[in-house]
Protein backbone atom coordinates (compact mmCIF):
# COMPACT_ATOMS: atom_id res chain seq x y z
CA UNK A 1 0.00 0.00 0.00
CA UNK A 2 1.58 2.94 -0.90
CA UNK A 3 1.45 5.67 2.37
CA UNK A 4 0.54 9.04 1.90
CA UNK A 5 2.24 11.67 4.79
CA UNK A 6 0.02 14.14 5.21
CA UNK A 7 0.39 14.50 8.71
CA UNK A 8 -1.26 16.68 11.17
CA UNK A 9 -0.76 16.82 15.12
CA UNK A 10 -3.05 19.38 17.11
CA UNK A 11 -2.13 19.47 20.72
CA UNK A 12 -4.96 21.83 22.38
CA UNK A 13 -8.97 21.89 21.17
CA UNK A 14 -7.96 25.45 20.36
CA UNK A 15 -6.03 24.42 17.51
CA UNK A 16 -8.05 23.59 14.49
CA UNK A 17 -6.87 22.05 11.02
CA UNK A 18 -7.58 24.16 7.89
CA UNK A 19 -11.26 23.59 6.84
CA UNK A 20 -11.34 20.94 4.28
CA UNK A 21 -13.22 20.80 0.81
CA UNK A 22 -17.04 19.86 1.93
CA UNK A 23 -18.85 16.78 0.30
CA UNK A 24 -21.06 17.54 -2.12
CA UNK A 25 -23.78 14.40 -0.46
CA UNK A 26 -26.05 15.18 1.81
CA UNK A 27 -25.48 16.57 5.39
CA UNK A 28 -28.74 15.80 6.84
CA UNK A 29 -30.54 12.07 8.07
CA UNK A 30 -33.05 11.99 5.75
CA UNK A 31 -35.48 8.23 5.86
CA UNK A 32 -35.40 7.70 2.04
CA UNK A 33 -32.05 8.99 1.08
CA UNK A 34 -29.93 7.56 3.70
CA UNK A 35 -31.83 3.91 3.42
CA UNK A 36 -30.66 4.04 -0.51
CA UNK A 37 -26.95 4.72 0.65
CA UNK A 38 -26.72 1.91 2.89
CA UNK A 39 -27.96 -0.23 0.60
CA UNK A 40 -25.33 0.95 -2.11
CA UNK A 41 -22.01 2.79 -0.56
CA UNK A 42 -21.96 0.83 3.03
CA UNK A 43 -23.44 -2.74 1.19
CA UNK A 44 -20.52 -1.73 -1.36
CA UNK A 45 -17.64 -1.31 1.17
CA UNK A 46 -18.45 -4.33 3.03
CA UNK A 47 -18.54 -6.40 -0.13
CA UNK A 48 -14.64 -5.10 -1.01
CA UNK A 49 -13.46 -5.28 2.18
CA UNK A 50 -15.19 -8.48 3.49
CA UNK A 51 -15.55 -10.02 -0.10
CA UNK A 52 -13.01 -9.12 -2.19
CA UNK A 53 -9.99 -8.77 0.65
CA UNK A 54 -11.68 -11.19 2.26
CA UNK A 55 -9.44 -12.25 5.96
CA UNK A 56 -7.19 -9.19 7.50
CA UNK A 57 -4.96 -10.50 10.03
CA UNK A 58 -2.94 -7.79 12.17
CA UNK A 59 -0.31 -6.55 10.40
CA UNK A 60 -1.47 -8.41 7.06
CA UNK A 61 -1.57 -7.68 3.37
CA UNK A 62 -5.58 -7.85 3.20
CA UNK A 63 -5.53 -4.64 6.75
CA UNK A 64 -2.90 -2.43 4.66
CA UNK A 65 -5.67 -3.36 1.74
CA UNK A 66 -8.63 -2.55 3.87
CA UNK A 67 -6.81 0.76 4.97
CA UNK A 68 -6.16 1.70 1.62
CA UNK A 69 -9.80 1.59 0.33
CA UNK A 70 -10.58 3.36 3.98
CA UNK A 71 -8.09 6.08 3.12
CA UNK A 72 -9.75 6.58 -0.89
CA UNK A 73 -13.26 6.69 0.28
CA UNK A 74 -12.55 8.99 3.10
CA UNK A 75 -10.64 11.88 0.72
CA UNK A 76 -13.56 10.99 -1.50
CA UNK A 77 -16.39 12.53 1.31
CA UNK A 78 -14.03 15.51 1.39
CA UNK A 79 -12.44 14.72 4.46
CA UNK A 80 -8.42 15.30 5.15
CA UNK A 81 -6.48 11.71 5.47
CA UNK A 82 -3.27 10.67 7.41
CA UNK A 83 -1.92 7.25 7.50
CA UNK A 84 0.47 7.05 10.62
CA UNK A 85 2.30 4.03 10.27
CA UNK A 86 3.70 1.96 13.21
CA UNK A 87 4.66 -1.34 14.28
CA UNK A 88 2.94 -4.12 15.96
CA UNK A 89 3.16 -8.04 16.90
CA UNK A 90 1.68 -10.54 14.23
CA UNK A 91 -0.58 -11.95 17.26
CA UNK A 92 -0.50 -14.03 19.94
CA UNK A 93 2.75 -13.98 22.04
CA UNK A 94 5.26 -16.65 22.08
CA UNK A 95 5.63 -16.41 25.81
CA UNK A 96 2.86 -18.46 27.19
CA UNK A 97 4.44 -20.67 25.23
CA UNK A 98 7.65 -20.45 27.52
CA UNK A 99 6.15 -20.31 30.68
CA UNK A 100 4.09 -23.69 29.85
CA UNK A 101 8.05 -25.28 29.00
CA UNK A 102 9.54 -24.06 32.06
CA UNK A 103 6.24 -25.07 34.38
CA UNK A 104 6.41 -28.58 32.61
CA UNK A 105 10.35 -28.93 33.24
CA UNK A 106 9.70 -27.55 36.89
CA UNK A 107 7.35 -30.06 37.80
CA UNK A 108 9.03 -32.88 36.35
CA UNK A 109 12.00 -32.72 38.03
CA UNK A 110 10.71 -31.48 41.48
CA UNK A 111 11.10 -34.90 43.07
CA UNK A 112 14.50 -35.08 42.78
CA UNK A 113 15.19 -31.61 42.80
CA UNK A 114 12.86 -29.55 44.94
CA UNK A 115 15.10 -26.58 45.74
CA UNK A 116 15.93 -25.66 42.04
CA UNK A 117 12.64 -26.93 40.78
CA UNK A 118 10.96 -23.55 43.30
CA UNK A 119 13.48 -21.84 41.99
CA UNK A 120 12.15 -22.34 38.67
CA UNK A 121 9.01 -22.05 39.50
CA UNK A 122 9.06 -18.49 40.87
CA UNK A 123 10.88 -17.58 37.88
CA UNK A 124 7.97 -18.19 35.75
CA UNK A 125 5.93 -16.67 38.18
CA UNK A 126 8.28 -13.27 37.65
CA UNK A 127 7.60 -13.67 33.83
CA UNK A 128 3.73 -14.68 34.06
CA UNK A 129 3.51 -11.13 36.48
CA UNK A 130 5.91 -8.83 33.82
CA UNK A 131 3.47 -10.34 31.06
CA UNK A 132 0.52 -9.34 32.61
CA UNK A 133 1.55 -5.59 34.41
CA UNK A 134 3.43 -5.24 31.22
CA UNK A 135 1.00 -2.44 28.44
CA UNK A 136 1.86 -2.76 24.89
CA UNK A 137 0.98 -6.39 23.52
CA UNK A 138 2.98 -9.64 24.09
CA UNK A 139 6.38 -9.86 24.94
CA UNK A 140 8.06 -12.56 22.77
CA UNK A 141 6.38 -11.55 19.14
CA UNK A 142 8.24 -10.90 15.49
CA UNK A 143 6.66 -7.30 15.00
CA UNK A 144 5.40 -6.04 11.44
CA UNK A 145 4.38 -2.99 10.15
CA UNK A 146 0.74 -2.00 10.76
CA UNK A 147 -1.12 1.73 9.97
CA UNK A 148 -4.18 4.00 11.15
CA UNK A 149 -5.96 5.78 8.86
CA UNK A 150 -6.85 8.80 10.46
CA UNK A 151 -9.54 11.48 8.67
CA UNK A 152 -11.12 14.49 10.02
CA UNK A 153 -13.41 17.11 9.16
CA UNK A 154 -12.37 20.34 11.15
CA UNK A 155 -14.11 23.62 12.19
CA UNK A 156 -13.64 27.26 10.59
CA UNK A 157 -13.16 28.01 14.35
CA UNK A 158 -11.92 26.38 17.33
CA UNK A 159 -13.54 23.25 18.24
CA UNK A 160 -15.64 22.73 21.56
CA UNK A 161 -15.43 19.13 21.31
CA UNK A 162 -13.55 16.75 19.27
CA UNK A 163 -15.36 12.96 18.79
CA UNK A 164 -13.52 10.46 17.89
CA UNK A 165 -15.18 7.72 16.06
CA UNK A 166 -13.11 4.29 15.86
CA UNK A 167 -13.45 1.26 13.68
CA UNK A 168 -11.45 -1.61 13.29
CA UNK A 169 -9.30 -2.48 10.20
CA UNK A 170 -8.58 -6.04 11.02
CA UNK A 171 -10.89 -9.13 11.26
CA UNK A 172 -10.46 -11.95 14.30
CA UNK A 173 -8.98 -15.41 13.48
CA UNK A 174 -11.13 -17.83 13.33
CA UNK A 175 -11.79 -19.64 17.05
CA UNK A 176 -14.36 -21.04 18.64
CA UNK A 177 -16.11 -19.28 21.69
CA UNK A 178 -14.35 -21.38 24.51
CA UNK A 179 -10.68 -21.13 22.29
CA UNK A 180 -11.76 -17.47 22.29
CA UNK A 181 -12.48 -17.47 26.06
CA UNK A 182 -9.29 -18.82 27.53
CA UNK A 183 -6.95 -16.94 24.98
CA UNK A 184 -8.16 -13.39 24.06
CA UNK A 185 -7.77 -10.08 26.31
CA UNK A 186 -6.26 -10.42 29.90
CA UNK A 187 -8.23 -13.31 31.10
CA UNK A 188 -5.20 -15.46 29.72
CA UNK A 189 -2.65 -13.32 31.14
CA UNK A 190 -4.14 -13.74 34.57
CA UNK A 191 -5.07 -17.40 34.22
CA UNK A 192 -1.15 -18.02 33.40
CA UNK A 193 -0.20 -15.84 36.42
CA UNK A 194 -2.39 -17.71 39.22
CA UNK A 195 -1.42 -21.26 37.41
CA UNK A 196 2.51 -19.93 37.77
CA UNK A 197 1.36 -18.46 41.60
CA UNK A 198 -0.12 -22.12 42.54
CA UNK A 199 2.69 -24.14 41.39
CA UNK A 200 5.03 -21.85 43.43
CA UNK A 201 2.51 -22.17 46.64
CA UNK A 202 2.37 -25.97 46.25
CA UNK A 203 6.11 -26.54 45.59
CA UNK A 204 7.29 -24.23 49.03
CA UNK A 205 4.42 -26.47 50.90
CA UNK A 206 5.62 -29.51 49.78
CA UNK A 207 9.43 -28.47 50.70
CA UNK A 208 7.93 -27.73 54.61
CA UNK A 209 5.78 -30.99 54.43
CA UNK A 210 7.53 -34.05 56.43
CA UNK A 211 5.65 -37.36 55.29
CA UNK A 212 6.21 -38.31 52.25
CA UNK A 213 2.89 -38.96 51.25
CA UNK A 214 1.83 -34.99 51.45
CA UNK A 215 4.81 -34.61 49.55
CA UNK A 216 4.02 -36.73 47.12
CA UNK A 217 0.69 -35.47 46.47
CA UNK A 218 1.31 -32.13 46.62
CA UNK A 219 3.68 -32.65 44.07
CA UNK A 220 1.16 -34.89 42.02
CA UNK A 221 -1.40 -31.25 42.63
CA UNK A 222 1.36 -29.38 40.67
CA UNK A 223 0.57 -31.08 37.65
CA UNK A 224 -2.92 -29.52 36.66
CA UNK A 225 -1.84 -26.06 36.71
CA UNK A 226 1.15 -26.86 34.66
CA UNK A 227 -1.56 -28.84 32.22
CA UNK A 228 -3.43 -25.73 32.04
CA UNK A 229 -0.45 -23.76 30.84
CA UNK A 230 0.30 -26.39 28.31
CA UNK A 231 -3.26 -26.53 26.84
CA UNK A 232 -3.40 -22.39 26.69
CA UNK A 233 -0.07 -22.40 24.93
CA UNK A 234 -1.33 -24.88 22.75
CA UNK A 235 -4.22 -23.17 21.91
CA UNK A 236 -1.93 -19.75 21.15
CA UNK A 237 -0.03 -22.09 18.59
CA UNK A 238 -3.33 -23.23 17.24
CA UNK A 239 -4.57 -19.36 16.99
CA UNK A 240 -1.48 -18.17 15.26
CA UNK A 241 -2.07 -20.73 12.26
CA UNK A 242 -5.98 -20.05 12.32
CA UNK A 243 -6.87 -18.03 9.25
CA UNK A 244 -8.45 -14.74 9.92
CA UNK A 245 -12.32 -14.11 9.33
CA UNK A 246 -13.65 -12.75 6.02
CA UNK A 247 -15.08 -10.76 9.23
CA UNK A 248 -17.98 -8.78 7.32
CA UNK A 249 -20.10 -8.54 10.49
CA UNK A 250 -16.52 -8.58 12.74
CA UNK A 251 -15.34 -5.34 11.49
CA UNK A 252 -16.59 -4.41 7.90
CA UNK A 253 -19.40 -3.50 9.08
CA UNK A 254 -18.13 -1.29 11.52
CA UNK A 255 -16.02 0.34 8.58
CA UNK A 256 -19.26 1.52 6.68
CA UNK A 257 -20.90 2.46 9.62
CA UNK A 258 -17.90 4.70 9.86
CA UNK A 259 -17.33 5.87 6.27
CA UNK A 260 -21.17 6.60 6.30
CA UNK A 261 -21.74 8.79 9.23
CA UNK A 262 -18.77 10.72 8.26
CA UNK A 263 -20.23 11.42 5.01
CA UNK A 264 -23.21 12.48 6.71
CA UNK A 265 -21.63 14.59 8.58
CA UNK A 266 -20.93 17.13 7.25
CA UNK A 267 -22.68 20.33 9.23
CA UNK A 268 -21.53 20.41 12.51
CA UNK A 269 -20.63 23.91 14.44
CA UNK A 270 -19.11 23.34 17.50
CA UNK A 271 -17.69 19.87 17.12
CA UNK A 272 -13.97 18.21 15.38
CA UNK A 273 -15.32 14.74 13.80
CA UNK A 274 -11.99 12.20 13.41
CA UNK A 275 -13.46 9.07 11.46
CA UNK A 276 -10.55 6.49 12.60
CA UNK A 277 -9.80 3.30 11.13
CA UNK A 278 -7.69 1.21 13.85
CA UNK A 279 -4.98 -1.28 12.82
CA UNK A 280 -3.99 -3.91 14.93
CA UNK A 281 -6.77 -3.83 17.72
CA UNK A 282 -6.33 -7.34 18.18
CA UNK A 283 -2.90 -6.04 20.17
CA UNK A 284 -4.16 -2.70 20.89
CA UNK A 285 -0.96 -1.57 19.08
CA UNK A 286 -3.43 0.89 16.89
CA UNK A 287 -5.14 2.82 19.72
CA UNK A 288 -1.97 3.20 21.52
CA UNK A 289 -0.14 4.70 18.90
CA UNK A 290 -2.96 7.09 18.07
CA UNK A 291 -3.05 8.01 21.52
CA UNK A 292 1.03 8.76 21.51
CA UNK A 293 1.02 10.46 18.57
CA UNK A 294 -2.31 13.08 19.65
CA UNK A 295 -2.14 13.72 23.52
CA UNK A 296 -6.08 14.54 23.15
CA UNK A 297 -7.62 17.14 25.49
CA UNK A 298 -9.20 14.95 28.09
CA UNK A 299 -12.23 16.67 28.73
CA UNK A 300 -13.27 17.66 25.37
CA UNK A 301 -12.40 14.67 23.52
CA UNK A 302 -15.27 12.41 23.06
CA UNK A 303 -14.70 8.67 21.94
CA UNK A 304 -16.60 6.21 20.73
CA UNK A 305 -16.19 2.89 19.07
CA UNK A 306 -18.06 1.05 16.53
CA UNK A 307 -17.79 -2.66 16.86
CA UNK A 308 -19.75 -6.08 15.20
CA UNK A 309 -22.11 -3.60 13.28
CA UNK A 310 -24.51 -5.45 11.22
CA UNK A 311 -25.68 -8.64 13.22
CA UNK A 312 -26.76 -8.84 16.46
CA UNK A 313 -29.11 -6.58 18.44
CA UNK A 314 -27.91 -2.94 18.27
CA UNK A 315 -26.60 -1.64 21.78
CA UNK A 316 -24.48 1.22 23.58
CA UNK A 317 -22.23 -0.69 26.23
CA UNK A 318 -23.10 0.95 29.81
CA UNK A 319 -20.32 -0.94 32.13
CA UNK A 320 -17.48 -3.10 30.99
CA UNK A 321 -15.61 -5.81 32.83
CA UNK A 322 -16.14 -9.76 34.32
CA UNK A 323 -15.16 -9.07 37.82
CA UNK A 324 -14.07 -5.21 37.89
CA UNK A 325 -17.14 -3.37 35.82
CA UNK A 326 -16.06 -0.11 34.25
CA UNK A 327 -18.45 2.29 33.27
CA UNK A 328 -18.82 4.11 30.20
CA UNK A 329 -18.70 7.83 30.49
CA UNK A 330 -21.96 8.87 32.04
CA UNK A 331 -23.16 11.77 29.93
CA UNK A 332 -22.22 10.05 26.47
CA UNK A 333 -24.66 7.64 27.80
CA UNK A 334 -27.38 10.00 28.23
CA UNK A 335 -26.41 11.82 24.74
CA UNK A 336 -26.82 8.21 23.55
CA UNK A 337 -30.07 7.73 25.08
CA UNK A 338 -31.43 10.58 23.74
CA UNK A 339 -31.01 10.15 20.45
CA UNK A 340 -31.92 6.63 20.15
CA UNK A 341 -35.30 8.02 21.73
CA UNK A 342 -34.88 10.96 19.06
CA UNK A 343 -35.26 8.38 16.27
CA UNK A 344 -38.05 5.65 16.63
CA UNK A 345 -35.80 3.19 13.73
CA UNK A 346 -32.92 3.38 15.90
CA UNK A 347 -33.84 0.97 18.65
CA UNK A 348 -30.85 0.44 20.47
CA UNK A 349 -30.67 -1.09 23.85
CA UNK A 350 -28.02 -0.65 26.77
CA UNK A 351 -26.49 -3.87 27.83
CA UNK A 352 -23.61 -4.34 30.33
CA UNK A 353 -21.21 -6.60 28.60
CA UNK A 354 -18.48 -9.14 30.03
CA UNK A 355 -17.24 -10.92 26.91
CA UNK A 356 -13.37 -10.43 25.79
CA UNK A 357 -12.97 -6.36 25.58
CA UNK A 358 -14.20 -4.02 23.67
CA UNK A 359 -12.26 -1.18 21.57
CA UNK A 360 -12.23 1.13 24.09
CA UNK A 361 -11.77 -0.69 27.40
CA UNK A 362 -8.53 0.61 27.19
CA UNK A 363 -9.33 4.41 27.37
CA UNK A 364 -12.29 3.97 30.50
CA UNK A 365 -9.82 4.45 32.77
CA UNK A 366 -8.91 7.89 32.46
CA UNK A 367 -10.93 8.47 29.13
CA UNK A 368 -14.31 9.42 28.25
CA UNK A 369 -15.50 7.30 25.86
CA UNK A 370 -18.59 4.73 24.67
CA UNK A 371 -19.12 1.29 22.39
CA UNK A 372 -21.20 0.96 20.09
CA UNK A 373 -22.00 -3.16 19.40
CA UNK A 374 -24.21 -5.66 17.95
CA UNK A 375 -24.70 -8.25 20.44
CA UNK A 376 -26.04 -11.87 20.65
CA UNK A 377 -28.67 -12.87 23.32
CA UNK A 378 -26.04 -14.15 25.32
CA UNK A 379 -24.26 -11.04 25.31
CA UNK A 380 -21.19 -11.88 23.05
CA UNK A 381 -20.07 -10.06 19.71
CA UNK A 382 -22.05 -11.15 17.09
CA UNK A 383 -20.89 -13.28 15.05
CA UNK A 384 -17.10 -13.05 16.08
CA UNK A 385 -14.32 -15.32 15.14
CA UNK A 386 -16.83 -17.30 12.99
CA UNK A 387 -16.03 -18.36 9.48
CA UNK A 388 -19.40 -17.54 7.85
CA UNK A 389 -18.47 -14.15 8.68
CA UNK A 390 -19.30 -13.14 5.41
CA UNK A 391 -21.37 -10.12 3.66
CA UNK A 392 -24.32 -11.78 2.86
CA UNK A 393 -24.82 -12.16 6.33
CA UNK A 394 -24.72 -8.60 7.54
CA UNK A 395 -28.09 -6.90 8.14
CA UNK A 396 -28.57 -3.63 6.86
CA UNK A 397 -31.51 -2.72 8.37
CA UNK A 398 -28.77 -3.00 11.68
CA UNK A 399 -26.62 -1.11 10.08
CA UNK A 400 -28.79 1.47 9.27
CA UNK A 401 -29.42 2.02 12.67
CA UNK A 402 -26.32 2.07 14.03
CA UNK A 403 -25.70 5.32 11.23
CA UNK A 404 -28.97 7.11 12.39
CA UNK A 405 -27.54 6.29 16.06
CA UNK A 406 -23.69 7.55 15.40
CA UNK A 407 -24.86 10.26 13.47
CA UNK A 408 -27.97 11.17 16.10
CA UNK A 409 -25.05 10.83 19.13
CA UNK A 410 -22.44 13.39 17.28
CA UNK A 411 -25.75 16.18 16.62
CA UNK A 412 -26.77 16.03 20.33
CA UNK A 413 -22.80 17.03 21.17
CA UNK A 414 -22.91 19.18 18.90
CA UNK A 415 -26.16 20.81 19.73
CA UNK A 416 -25.09 20.88 23.73
CA UNK A 417 -23.92 24.68 25.10
CA UNK A 418 -23.24 23.24 28.14
CA UNK A 419 -20.32 21.35 29.90
CA UNK A 420 -20.12 18.11 29.47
Amino acid sequence: MRQRHERFRPNTMQRSFRPPKQPSGPTSVEPGSLLRRLHEEPQEAINHIAGDIGGRRATSLGEAQAAAYLDGRMRRAGLRVSVDAFRSATGVGWEGLLLALLATAGVALYYWLPLPSLALALWDLAIAVFALLRPGGPLLMRKRPSQNVIATRALTSAPRWRVIVLAPLDSPPSAGRLARALTVGPRALIGRALACGLIVLLAALAILAAPLEVRRALWYAQVAPAAYLVVLAALDLWLARAPATPGAVNHAGALAALLESANTLGALTQTELWAVGLGATSTGAGLADLLRRYPFDREQTLFVGLESIGGGRLSYVTREGLLRQRPADPQLLRLVAAADTADPLIDAEPRPYRSEPTLTRPLQRDRRALTIIGLETDGRPSRRGSPLDTPERVDAEQLDRAVRLVVGLVKQIDSTSYEL
